[in-house]
């Protein structure tokens, strides 16, 4: 990923805060909308199921009035959604992200322009979008839109190159993003609230000193192997390989972002015992932290899953987004639960051969190279991970 100058690595710096705190993402979008050349821009989602399927914004442009965004999509959900199942048709399977321009909308160029979405739209100063998937695991979540004015003009090779240096990390914050989101609907303070989370969480400085973990990171760090902490405070990985991975992240933008759609691949995954349970590492850069006076961080934000602790998942859900058999969602619940391969064999009374055959299937089907990846994928999109009662507020935490 090439970025051009210090402007676009501030504006990718500002991308990345917003995975630990979801406000930001109106000026940010703004700014995103204003390098590419577009006059706003959007983050979609999918919610609900058949016909109780609609189309939420979680976040848009704060030049975009919430009244006249709630409206719309309240009177033109069902165009919307047909809209958003043709650009998710014609984004691309591969990893990459792709923005998809709107002549895919209309076989008839006139019919288009006399829908009412359309000409509502052009009553506002829209006149041409594109879309994008920034979930390809699961395309309900992340999806992108750009929405250009008269000016603008239609999408374009140049919107297109511009776009490119920065939707690979807006895919990335969105998807790390996912536990900051659940304290935010829950609470004011999300720095005080991280020790509710069942994901480890530490923030680095620039030097790679450690300036805030929470309880469940000081537990990874105390019961594995495979972080040490430092005399002078400073966070390191036991193993030469993790240690250059962590490295390379902490030294080079260029390292984040390589896997488009499917960020989770970045992850560095750490296995800690003979049955293949691991921590799930992801690193993002992290620019500033208002809650801890921390306003020229420069530095870096680690979340580790351990995929040895019970996570609670919507095993149904993910069966139907990835069409599991009956058999291989039981599996998957048993594996939510930190069990390995021969437990589950135990617990289901199925050879052990069996069981491999089902974890080897549900891999190949959700596209995940092992299962601590996998495990990754179905908690980024079906967990609550606040752990205990959600209503209980945790005042405390570790600072470095």
């Amino acid at each position: 990923m090439t970025l051009e100058g210090d402007a676009v690595r501030g504006l990718v710096l500002e991308i990345y805060d917003t995975a630990l705190d979801p406000k930001l993402w109106p000026g940010v979008l703004d700014k995103i909308a204003s390098y590419i050349g577009a006059r706003g821009a959007f983050l979609f989602e999918l919610e609900g199921e058949g016909a109780e399927r609609n189309v939420i914004a979680p976040h848009f442009s704060s030049n975009y009035k919430s009244e006249l965004v709630l409206g719309y999509l309240a009177r033109h959900n069902v165009q919307e959604l047909l809209d958003q199942d043709r650009l998710a048709e014609h984004s691309r399977a591969s990893d990459g992200i792709e923005l998809i321009g709107e002549d895919v909308l209309y076989s008839d160029e006139a019919e288009y322009l006399n829908r009412p979405n359309v000409k509502e739209m052009q009553g506002n100063g829209i006149y041409h979008r594109a879309g994008a998937l920034l979930n390809k695991d699961y395309s309900r979540h992340g999806r992108f839109a750009l929405q250009f004015s008269r000016s603008d003009g239609a999408l374009s090779g140049n919107h297109r190159e511009r776009a490119a240096q920065l939707l690979p990390h807006v895919a990335k914050a969105l998807s790390i993003s996912r536990p900051a989101v659940q304290l935010q609907q829950r609470f004011n303070n999300i720095i005080g609230s991280l020790d509710l989370l069942q994901i480890g969480v530490c923030v680095l400085s620039k030097t790679g000193t450690i300036v805030f973990t929470n309880t469940e990171f000081q537990r990874q760090v105390e019961a594995y192997p495979i972080f040490r902490v430092t005399p002078d405070r400073k966070l390191e990985l036991t193993s030469s390989q993790w240690r250059q991975e962590l490295s390379a992240m902490r030294s080079d933008m260029a390292y984040h972002g390589r896997w488009g759609a499917r960020p989770r691949k970045e992850a560095i995954i750490t296995e800690h015992d003979v049955n293949a349970r691991a921590l799930c590492i992801e690193v993002c850069p992290l620019s500033s932290i208002d809650d801890l006076n921390e306003n020229q961080l420069e530095g870096h934000i680690i979340y580790s899953l351990d995929s040895a602790l019970a996570v609670r998942i919507d095993a149904g859900m993910v069966a139907r987004a990835f069409h599991l058999t009956q058999a291989e969602q039981e599996v998957l619940k048993h594996l939510s639960e930190g069990l390995t391969n021969a437990e589950i064999s135990d617990r289901r009374d199925k050879s052990i051969e069996t069981v491999n055959s089902q974890v080897k299937s549900i891999l190949s089907k959700t596209n995940s190279a092992n299962r601590t990846q996998l495990l990754r994928l179905v908690t980024s999109i079906s967990t609550n991970y606040v752990r205990g009662d959600t209503g209980a507020h945790a005042d405390h935490h570790q600072n470095g």
